[in-house]
């Protein structure tokens, strides 16, 4: 044990095929090199299979850690000693060692030299980064050697020169350093991968246990026993053999970087300790890991392997894709486990939490929030308006919407006994005449949204937007791979041209929209996958240009059902105005013209402190119900429950107040408030009927009818359609003595007592409507153009 303890540990890593060779530990090992000794460096020896000297290495290391300071850095301590001692200050149990983080950018920055022997030699450099890292803390924390875990390097941020896209990645990068970013599409199981084994000797008096650590890839087992002399008699003791977590992600090219009339590669990578679970489906990633190549067997158990190599990354460092994309909220379990942060408590400025970069941007997002105009009102809702997607001109009312989707409102258990919660998320419809920026404005929103994936209706099957099957190449079992929808997940999934989607895929919608699940039964694989995102969904009407005289569930052709679900439904017509028209043009010139480029004003809040303000508000505000608020919110639903001027028209729904509670808190959450206020109720109230209430207009009588987004038609059409249905039961039971008649005999019966009435004569499609309806009562049965009365 003491000759043990004075040995220096390097962690064994998950792409490490033996362990790593230990050396001796002394008073000296991890301290500052000094400049002289330069030429006792290029003495010692050099690494097996490379033209570098270990001493070297070492040297340059150290007086990496020790010596480089940022131009921030504070106190005497250079910048990775202070961030070592944070991370063992971090650390509950030194026994399990710490991870820490070095940016590869530096280490170029102070030492080229070092950096192109990591990049080329990843696999012999790295573990001396480990090991050195760990005689530094056994130095600077004058701790035993006994008493500390090992350290792991996770190097990131390499330079631009070592950074590929999947397609460029070619067999002189095999056994180097590189960075891929892609969209994770599929995580495995976890694996345990067994880094030395425990073997028992089976013969009854002897029980002898030998172990044995993993060597190139492999653990031999003993042939023979020392003590008793026995020939193949151990076995393998699970319980006591040491294993490390290992798990399979594959990574998909992100749409940007697939070239023309290409479809995006994959690549597989292996993460192993602490980097298993840390990414989901539909997380952006970038990987810096080692580019590897490993042999296939053609057939099974046997030796022979093809000449074609499978390859795949062993990763060292996973880091998320931010640039230009807020942040996740925070997760359920949170406010499962006890109440979500309090703005007023500021844990958003506690610097043991936050970085002093995030700490900065918090202090300036409070600032925005904070400043008001002359009337002392905030001012912060009307600069972020401005500021999203100012290319597009006006529609301020339909960008305020968008943004409350972004926001969202304030995620709630459903009960104590209840699993599932209500749904925070505000879905959205545009739907209007082409050529109105439908999907400029998805497109905007999809590159803002923390997570998302931006499909077209045409294009989407009901297995592309929920989960497909597919064999796993590695184990050859059946795994779920997500959809559109699952990869979405706390995000928004964009769909366009949402009227072209078949009714196979539209059926999946609904349980996604409300519940906020999708649930599969394939393949013996039967399981309910959290689809928790917002549908942002544009449609064109069938007929190309809007109809004002049709409802706007007639001009786009989408299931009643389906349109209830939706909080927004902004209708964007192409309206003539010779005023509107003039401005319109000014502005679409002065984006291409010279002279325009010049005048453009920047927008109010620049996109980077947006974005923040945006993530901000999602991470740390979380308004409630004031009373005064929830009384507002009553009166609202009573009002709107009672716009109608008939008993037969329904002018709200349930559905209508929950959506109003939404728009109620991610008005709230804007303005960073804790509270939601009475003017938040009225402001969500405005927005309802300038959205939903102004589509769910009927065209014949122009009175509000949120029916029709259910039924499909106004209240005066189902009035006629009724009066109609009740004329054709009157003549068959007066003309039931004849027996058969012909659809135009019966059309013009129908035409003769509605002139007497002076009302408007009936059309083709009202007649069989009709015709439908009484025969689905058993009352006719029809053959062609005959009609027989069922007696």
């Amino acid at each position: 044990p003491a000759a043990a303890s004075s040995r220096r540990r390097a962690a064994h890593r998950g792409f490490l095929g033996s362990p790593p060779r230990a050396s001796e530990h002394n008073e000296a090992a991890g301290a500052d090199p000094d400049d002289e000794q330069e030429g006792a460096a290029e003495e010692g020896n050099f690494l097996y299979g490379t033209d570098i000297n270990e001493n070297t290495i070492v040297r340059h290391f150290l007086r990496f850690v020790w010596r480089f300071r940022l131009p921030d850095t504070q106190g005497q301590q250079s910048h990775y000693i202070q961030e070592l001692h944070r991370a063992w200050e971090e650390c509950t149990q030194r026994q399990q060692g710490i991870k820490l983080k070095i940016n590869a950018e530096h280490i170029h920055r102070f030492s080229p030299v070092l950096y192109g022997h990591m990049v080329n030699f990843p696999t012999e450099v790295i573990p001396i980064f480990d090991r050195e890292l760990w005689s530094v803390s056994v130095r600077e924390l004058r701790a035993e050697p006994e008493d500390l875990g090992s350290c792991q390097a996770q190097v990131h941020s390499l330079l631009d020169k070592d950074c590929r896209i999947m397609r460029s990645m070619n067999p002189t990068d095999i056994e180097k350093l590189m960075c891929v970013k892609g969209i994770v599409i599929r995580v495995s199981d976890l694996m345990p991968d067994m880094l030395s084994a425990v073997f028992r000797c089976t013969t009854e008096d002897c029980k002898n246990e030998l172990p044995v650590p993993l060597s190139h890839w492999a653990i031999e087992e003993p042939t023979r026993c020392e003590l008793c002399g026995g020939n193949h008699s151990f076995a393998i003791v699970h319980n006591e053999s040491t294993f490390a977590d290992r798990q399979l992600l594959k990574l998909q090219e992100p749409p940007e970087l697939v070239p023309d009339g290409e479809t995006p590669q994959n690549v597989a990578v292996c993460v192993f300790d602490d980097l298993v679970d840390a990414v989901r489906p539909g997380d952006r990633v970038e990987v810096t890991g080692i580019y590897r190549a490993s042999p296939v067997r053609p057939i099974k158990n046997f030796k022979q392997c093809s000449s074609v190599y499978r390859t795949y990354v062993d990763s060292i460092s996973i880091s998320f894709e931010r640039k230009g994309r807020i942040d996740a909220m925070t997760a359920d379990h949170e406010f499962e486990q006890g109440k979500p942060p309090m703005l007023s408590e500021q844990r958003d400025l506690d610097p043991s939490s936050n970085s002093e970069e995030d700490i900065s941007w918090n202090q300036k997002v409070r600032e925005l929030a904070g400043e008001k105009d002359a009337d002392g009102r905030q001012t912060v809702v009307g600069k972020l308006v401005q500021s999203f997607a100012p290319s597009i001109y006006d529609e301020d009312e339909v960008k305020k919407g968008l943004l409350c989707q972004l926001f969202n409102g304030t995620p709630k258990a459903a009960g104590k006994t209840v699993q599932g919660r209500c749904r925070p998320e505000i879905n959205t419809l545009l739907c209007g005449d082409p050529s109105t920026a439908k999907s400029q404005l998805l497109q905007y929103a999809f590159k803002l949204a923390p997570r998302g994936i931006y499909t077209s209706g045409k294009g989407s099957s009901a297995v592309g937007l929920t989960a497909s099957i597919n064999k796993d190449p590695a184990t050859g079992e059946l795994v779920l791979e997500s959809g559109a929808l699952v990869l979405s997940d706390r995000g928004v999934c964009c769909i366009d041209e949402f009227d072209k989607m078949d009714d196979g895929a539209r059926a999946i919608m609904h349980e996604a929209m409300e519940q906020q699940t999708v649930s599969v039964a394939k393949a013996g694989i039967v399981t309910s996958l959290n689809a928790r995102c917002s549908i942002l969904a544009s449609a064109n009407p069938k007929e190309s240009s809007y109809d004002p005289k049709l409802s706007v569930v007639e001009n786009i052709h989408l299931p009643k059902n389906l349109m209830s679900r939706f909080d927004f439904i902004w209708l964007m017509l192409d309206k003539r105005d010779r005023e509107m028209d003039t401005r319109l043009a000014t502005h679409l010139v002065s984006m291409y013209s010279v002279s325009g480029v010049r005048k453009r004003t920047e927008p109010a809040v620049e996109p980077e402190l947006f974005r923040k303000y945006v993530s901000f508000a999602r991470r740390w505000v979380f308004p409630r119900m004031s009373d005064e608020a929830r009384a507002a919110l009553k009166n609202a639903y009573l009002e709107l429950r009672n716009q109608g001027t008939s008993r037969e028209a329904i002018t709200a729904t349930p559905r209508i107040l929950e959506s109003l509670i939404r728009i109620s808190e991610s008005l709230a959450k804007m303005e960073l408030r804790e509270d939601v206020s009475r003017t938040d109720v009225d402001e969500a109230t405005r927005l309802l009927k300038a959205a939903t209430y102004q589509a769910a207009i009927d065209p014949e009588t122009g009175k509000l009818d949120m029916a029709q987004l259910t039924i499909g038609m106004g209240a005066a059409r189902r009035k006629r359609s009724k009066e109609i249905e009740t004329m054709l039961q009157e003549i068959l039971y007066e003309k039931q003595e004849e027996g058969a008649f012909g659809v135009d005999q019966l059309k013009l019966f129908i035409n003769e007592r509605l002139g007497d009435k002076k009302e408007k004569l009936a059309t083709d499609a009202e007649l069989y409507d009709a015709l439908g309806a009484v025969e689905k009562d058993g009352l006719i049965r029809r053959n062609g153009k005959q009609v027989q009365i069922v007696t």
